[in-house]
């Protein structure tokens, strides 16, 4: 269990770098992705509610919450992303060949100090695809053949590692996903109902209580600039969120939005089989 949270701590920190600038790159099909080399942002945790948490989650709540990396469940932590370059005609290639998107990006670590001066982790890539149709039969053909042997269709459980940015417009890429249930898109967020006793799949954590979680992206980037809790009295319990110096920064941006990722086991598989392929 320790070595799989590790593995999940180091593939959520490939998730959580995004870019905000816009770019003029030609791209393929319908979607056009944004991003430049020098995007950095820093993210700040706002709320942690202990109480509230551990009745949603049980005692163990921090390990649920520190699936976005160690130090990620106190008040007042930062993290920083940078992105170091973008391809945005690259290709991936398992099971099928498609056009893809990569942000090669450098982290730091969550932190109630100060930043290193040098990164914690660099080189770290995000893989996004240009056709959400694509994603969905990726990602069931994959958990159809691979443990736990079930075809999912698309929940930041399970297609997590392929989320993390997306191209715009963001609304009509997130329509033409097959959803699993109790998840779906709404405009330019994510949103899961969850309900008392589901169990997250890859992840394996159970909710005890009814909650929503909000997953939101910028309408106008695509970039992966929300996440948050609310409980069953829809009190927001959890959440972190993009923290800017001036509103001017990020042209279009709101001060208030929210940044979170979640991840599934797939990378792992992928990374393991693509490196013995080799």
């Amino acid at each position: 269990m320790k070595k799989t949270k590790i593995i999940l701590l180091i593939l959520i920190t490939f998730s959580i770098a995004f870019s905000f600038t816009p770019t003029v790159t030609p791209q393929v099909g319908t979607y056009t992705f944004h991003g430049a080399a020098g995007n950095e942002k820093i993210l700040k945790v706002n709320t942690v509610n202990n109480a509230s948490l551990e009745d949603l989650f049980g005692p163990t709540w921090v390990d649920v919450i520190e699936v976005f990396g160690e130090g990620a469940a106190a008040v007042g932590a930062r993290k920083k992303s940078l992105v170091t370059s973008v391809n945005f005609n690259d290709t991936f290639t398992f099971f099928q060949t498609d056009i893809v998107t990569t942000y090669n990006t450098s982290n730091w670590d969550w932190t109630t100090g100060t930043f290193n001066a040098t990164p914690d982790s660099v080189g770290d890539i995000v893989t996004c695809f240009y056709e959400p149709t694509n994603l969905t039969t990726f990602v069931s053909t994959f958990y159809a053949i691979f443990p736990p042997n079930i075809p999912y269709n698309i929940s930041l459980h399970t297609a997590g590692a392929f989320l993390a940015q997306l191209p715009t417009p963001v609304s009509d890429y997130l329509d033409e996903f097959i959803w699993e249930p109790n998840w779906g898109g709404v405009g330019n967020t994510v949103v899961h109902n969850a309900n008392a006793m589901d169990v997250a799949p890859i992840l394996g954590h159970t909710y005890l209580e009814d909650c929503t979680e909000t997953w939101t992206y910028d309408a106008t980037y695509g970039a992966w600039i929300g996440y948050k809790i609310q409980d069953n009295e829809t009190n927001t319990i959890y959440e972190f969120s993009i923290e800017l110096p001036t509103a001017a920064e990020i042209p279009g941006f709101e001060l208030s939005v929210l940044l979170g990722a979640s991840m599934g086991m797939m990378v792992v598989i992928i990374f393991v089989i693509m490196k013995k392929s080799k």
